[in-house]
């Protein structure tokens, strides 16, 4: 069943059609689909579709940037809903350079907001030497690079070689994105401590990091 309303939604996305969107969201909630669960159960399984139709030349680039935007027009209605008091940690979140998808790091954002982190969203098309400045800048000791297409998830591998160059090893690096989804070696090869595959995802292991390797502040 979930599987069927992720390809509705797949479609509804590629027909650029916001409105039908909603409505196998609204459904998915009817069907016992609690809010929290959206994105990672509904929202999640789309885009993976939406990236490997992309992938496979199955849809084109214009088709694949259309839907993107639908799905960002959709994304407050699979944002989960939270409210906790602040955390102290600070989170960067961006998408890689030459890389203007923002719909996962924008849902990913606000989810990891609302639960309390301290988010310091850096945008789309953010350079490594600029994540590296941030972070220094802040003294953030996480950060999520974000990367829909496959050239730029294997570019994050130059924001790494940076951080290993300025000796920040305390520095955790995690990757969102459906090219790390799709390939969980990718990650492992552009130096990503984890990957993130959702909001809820996102703070179940940012939770975890904080609790065992953040004590003390971030």
């Amino acid at each position: 069943m979930a599987d069927d309303a992720a390809a509705r939604l797949y479609q509804a996305f590629v027909s650029e059609d916001p409105a039908s969107a909603i409505s196998v969201i609204e459904g998915a909630k009817s069907a016992g689909t609690n809010q929290a669960q959206l994105f990672d159960s509904l929202f999640a399984p789309a885009m993976s579709l939406l990236g490997g139709a992309w992938a496979s030349g199955a849809i084109d680039e214009y088709t694949f940037t259309q839907a993107a935007v639908v799905a960002e027009q959709i994304g407050s209605f699979v944002t989960p809903p939270a409210a906790a008091q602040d955390t102290g940690v600070t989170v960067l979140i961006g998408s890689m350079h030459r890389d203007y998808h923002s719909v996962d790091k924008n849902i990913i954002g606000a989810a990891l907001k609302e639960a309390g982190y301290r988010v310091v969203d850096l945008g789309v098309d953010v350079r490594p030497a600029d994540f590296l400045d941030r972070l220094e800048e802040t003294g953030a000791r996480l950060l999520v690079v974000c990367a829909s297409m496959v050239g730029t998830a294997k570019n994050v591998a130059r924001v790494r070689e940076m951080l290993v160059t300025e000796e920040r090893d305390n520095v955790l690096l995690l990757v969102s994105g459906g090219p790390f989804v799709a390939d969980l070696e990718l990650a492992k090869k552009v130096g990503a401590n984890g990957v993130v595959r959702g909001a809820e995802s996102a703070l179940r292991i940012i939770d975890k990091i904080s609790r065992d390797k953040l004590a003390g502040g971030a």
